[in-house]
């Protein structure tokens, strides 16, 4: 099996919130009466507490009214999650185009999850939004030097591949170690291919595997199968197809069912610890013949 890196594929995956909200938010009478007496953080908080739950039902609708009057007061965070909600659709019917208006009124005012957002969807376009990729990457570096670490993994992947940008491995490594520090588990795992095949750094497997496994804790599918790899081929540790089994394993268990091939081969081998088992290599030959088929 190959040393996989991530790629940036399917939606973007951002939260409505800038941050993890404790007591504070819940919703309470409290609340209630400042976010009625015109307070805008509380009512970006009311409409925080009303779409995620805390402490009262779940309201979208009730969540975007103050949200609004929020906005109107000039928060940014209530700005950028009616432009979240616009997006997705959420209370509103979808519009992209009106979603882009909300996004950079945040963004011009310097709000991360907006600018990235924004710069996210000029990457491609979307119906309704005419793609322009100069101006995307100009947003998301904005985002990425401001701290934000989603965008700082894909300025990394960007400069890496030489999307939308002229390929720079010494960028590419710069933007992956910011959002390491804050353990974004994605570039974790890239940064640790990057070790792993010495592109840009000296080959280095000991940091690669410490950096697959800081991400394969933090769940990605990748990272796990890319510590498989290492013990596998016997790189920067000892040959143990036991320890490959098991972190392919793991890797199947957190969705990389192209797992189950070095699995089936692994049983089919034997050796390095493993017990050659041609029944269990059959089951995950069947296993990926049935995951293809669902596929269909």
């Amino acid at each position: 099996m190959k040393i996989r890196t991530l790629l940036l594929l399917g939606c973007l995956a951002l939260p409505i919130t800038t941050m993890v909200y404790a007591e504070e938010v819940q919703y309470s009478a409290t609340l209630l009466k400042k976010a009625q007496s015109g307070d805008a953080q509380a009512q970006y908080d009311l409409g925080e507490a009303y779409y995620q739950g805390y402490g009262v039902e779940e309201d979208l609708d009730k969540a975007l009214e103050w949200y609004k009057k929020a906005a109107a007061k000039g928060n940014l965070d209530a700005i950028y999650s009616i432009g979240y909600m616009y997006d997705e659709g959420e209370a509103v019917e979808e519009n992209n185009v009106e979603a882009m208006k909300w996004l950079l009124k945040a963004a011009e005012k310097g709000h991360l999850l907006a600018q990235y957002r924004y710069g996210f969807t000029l990457e491609s376009g979307e119906d309704g939004v005419k793609a322009d990729p100069k101006k995307s990457m100009m947003w998301i570096t904005k985002a990425a030097d401001g701290g934000l670490s989603d965008a700082q993994y894909h300025l990394g992947y960007n400069y890496e591949m030489g999307e939308f940008v002229e390929k720079d491995l010494k960028k590419a490594i710069k933007y992956y170690e910011l959002a390491v520090a804050q353990e974004n588990r994605d570039a974790q795992n890239n940064l640790g291919v990057l070790y792993h095949d010495g592109e840009g750094v000296t080959q280095d497997y000991a940091k690669a595997l410490k950096l697959y496994t800081a991400a394969s804790e933090q769940g990605n599918e990748l990272a796990s199968s890319n510590i498989g790899v290492l013990y596998e081929n016997g790189e920067g540790v000892k040959k143990d197809f036991k320890r490959a089994a098991k972190y392919y394993e793991l890797a199947y268990e957190q969705g990389d069912h192209s797992a189950l091939e070095s699995l089936a081969n692994l049983y089919e081998t034997g050796g390095f610890g493993l017990k050659k088992d041609l029944s269990k290599a059959r089951e995950y030959r069947e296993a990926i013949d049935a995951t293809a088929a669902a596929e269909d």
